[in-house]
């Protein structure tokens, strides 16, 4: 079979239908390690994937590496990471391989936030894209949480399981194909670190700007009075100027094993802005134009 030009969602696709047919007793729990070494094996007996191993990568999250030979491909993924996080990594490094390699001859390393896809790297965008429709296929995803719905930390904790994928990698796949107006902040210390806008909530000019230096938490907002009670965990309702100029509702809590405090807000429907009316950051300016 010619596999020149494939993009990373007919690979994916080639994957999900290779299970489906398969029908393996815990179809979204698979090896993914496994997986890409013996199909390598047989689609490119010429440099397959051999190893795929735990390493110190010096603060990167994941890499795909060649042998001395270039006829061989290891996945390294870093110390440390959880079993979820672990496979996301490794599905990620798997992307590059099918999508990747040529261009790249001498290997690729990957950050958090490259595997993550919070990056302007278009190689690592794809890698990630890659992952996510690997591992949590949108078709079955959206029968777990619908569009429209408004799930809290425990419906999508549920297809976190369900995909044995991490949190943040869940929370990021529902919020890239959610109608819903919905922002993630993860913060630490009192201070966003990242967040991630739905397409709907950017469109409408609710994101936080992080890429200019550390964003304090709202005083308000029970993140920020480090309020971590179930109710919190399962909303709680704020009115307009704790998060924005809007209501939200606030669901947050905080991982001791990260020392991370999540927080998903929902807000209620609204008619998109037009961008040119706004100053979005330039990562998230390029991820407008880059979809069109």
């Amino acid at each position: 079979m010619n596999f020149e030009g494939w993009g990373l969602q007919r690979w994916a696709n080639h994957f999900n239908q290779m299970l489906n047919l398969a029908n393996p007793p815990d179809r979204y729990r698979f090896d993914v390690g496994r997986l890409a070494m013996e199909t390598t094996a047989q689609m490119f007996p010429s440099d397959p994937i051999t190893k795929v191993e735990e390493e110190d990568l010096d603060g990167f999250a994941g890499a795909l590496v060649p042998a001395e030979s270039r006829t061989r491909w290891g996945i390294a993924y870093g110390k440390g990471q959880s079993p979820g996080r672990r496979r996301f990594t490794i599905a990620h490094e798997f992307g590059h391989f099918l999508l990747h390699r040529k261009k790249y001859p001498n290997g690729i390393h990957s950050s958090e936030a490259d595997v993550d896809g919070r990056t302007k790297i278009e190689v690592e965008r794809e890698a990630n894209e890659f992952a996510a429709w690997l591992l949590m296929p949108l078709d079955d995803f959206r029968q777990q949480i619908a569009p429209r719905d408004k799930p809290d930390f425990d419906a999508i904790g549920n297809c976190a399981d369900r995909y044995e994928v991490s949190l943040v990698a869940a929370v990021l796949r529902w919020l890239r194909y959610t109608d819903r107006r919905a922002v993630f902040v993860t913060s630490v210390d009192g201070y966003v670190k990242w967040a991630w806008s739905s397409d709907a909530a950017f469109k409408s000019g609710v994101f936080i700007r992080t890429s200019r230096g550390p964003v304090e938490l709202p005083a308000a907002s029970a993140a920020g009075q480090e309020q971590f009670t179930p109710e919190v965990r399962s909303g709680v309702d704020h009115a307009a100027g704790v998060w924005f100029n809007e209501r939200v509702r606030e669901h947050s809590f905080r991982s001791e094993k990260y020392d991370t405090v999540y927080s998903l807000l929902h807000l209620g429907d609204a008619e998109p802005k037009s961008w040119s009316e706004g100053k979005p950051l330039e990562d998230t300016y390029e991820r407008f134009v880059r979809r069109g």
